[in-house]
């Protein structure tokens, strides 16, 4: 099965976009905020992106004594930059800055006497350099290099955590390290096919540390986790086009234990996360040659470790995706709104649970632009 060459060229221009865009993590498995998607490294020519959105979760639950958590999702916003160019018909490059992972939750101090006061923020910035080589029309490997930056910090208040941790409160500073990308894509041209397969190492930080239980300052180990993505893409009919990822995170690696908990605790980690699998469908549909819509699902399976940390309240997530992409050949841009159904969770400091949360959401708004030149 073959289509008309310009067809075939269409879906194939908007097709990565709509990668990126269709499974845009809000709340997804782990700490994740972005696919990490290649998607720049298979435009056409000299081409520069930016992208972005803004989340509002609404994350809200009861305490064992029955008072209210207060909304625990503050909202909050995503970017990433990228340039790709042609080195030579065979071999290209990509630049990208993207924020892969983080995390925001907090708890009113007004509300839960049981919890209120704690919170988490964990960030991360990561800077890609990736060259892609085409052994023939068909075939392609990519790999590349990575420089990670993290930083967070974390408080424990209420009367969940006890005389001994009720007012923790560690600071993790700055740590930059590097780690790598590989994989292999195939592609079809005529029928819009390419499937990309690329694996993400994991980045192992030690990160200087403050604890208000410690004098001065200590290392604490942390590990990014490694990662793998399947994506997936190929026309259906001249203007239909079926796109699909996998993504797999390593998260049980991610964890946290800086010296005064892990003494409290008797080496307990701050974090308590699953292995997560991220899975995402969509279909493209082209309406004239410069306008194609999308609708994508994704889906996160809920947590069997229960109840679950505090700083975790939620678990499971469906996401449904609408958007549009207008492309020129010269311009490209591509708004998006998302909705995200967040599954509910116990969350507790011990084996017996101090809250509950029901299903929550997030609505998300975002736009991806792009310029050739």
């Amino acid at each position: 099965m073959s289509y008309p060459t310009p067809a075939a060229q269409v879906l194939g221009r908007c097709a990565f976009v709509l990668l990126a865009l269709g499974s845009t993590c809000a709340a997804a498995g782990g700490l994740d905020r972005t696919t990490q998607s290649l998607s720049p490294l298979f435009e056409k020519g000299r081409y520069v992106g930016v992208d972005g959105y803004y989340s509002r979760p609404s994350v809200q639950g009861r305490d064992a004594m029955g008072f209210s958590t207060g909304d625990v999702a503050p909202s909050y916003g995503q970017w990433g930059l990228s340039y790709k160019q042609d080195l030579s018909p065979q071999l290209s490059m990509a630049l990208m800055l993207t924020r892969p992972f983080g995390l925001h939750i907090r708890y009113d101090r007004s509300a839960s006497p049981l919890l209120g006061g704690t919170e988490v923020k964990l960030s991360t910035r990561e800077l890609q350099g990736v060259l892609r080589y085409k052994l023939n029309a068909q075939w392609g490997v990519h790999g590349g290099l990575r420089l990670q930056q993290s930083h967070g910090s974390v408080t424990l208040q209420g009367m969940a955590y006890g005389a001994a941790l009720s007012g923790y409160h560690v600071k993790f500073a700055r740590s930059t390290e590097p780690g790598y990308l590989l994989g292999i894509s195939y592609e079809q041209p005529d029928i819009a096919l390419r499937v990309v397969a690329t694996y993400y190492s994991a980045i192992h930080h030690s990160v200087q540390t403050t604890e208000n239980l410690w004098p001065g300052s200590t290392q604490t180990a942390s590990t990014s986790p490694q990662t793998f993505n399947l994506d997936v893409q190929t026309g259906i009919t001249a203007s239909t086009l079926l796109f699909g990822q996998i993504r797999w995170g390593n998260w049980e690696a991610f964890e946290l234990r800086p010296q005064a908990f892990a003494t409290v605790t008797r080496g307990k980690s701050l974090t308590d996360l699953d292995n997560a699998i991220t899975y995402t469908l969509g279909l493209a549909q082209k309406f004239s040659p410069q306008w194609t819509g999308f609708v994508a699902l994704a889906h996160d399976k809920k947590s069997p470790s229960m109840p679950m940390s505090p700083l975790r309240p939620s678990s499971g997530r469906q996401g449904y995706t609408l958007g549009l992409v207008y492309d020129n050949e010269v311009v490209k841009i591509s708004p998006w709104v998302s909705y995200q159904k967040l599954g509910g969770a116990e969350v507790s400091t011990t084996q017996t649970p101090m809250a509950r949360f029901g299903e929550s959401s997030a609505t998300v708004f975002g736009i991806q632009m792009g310029y050739h030149f």
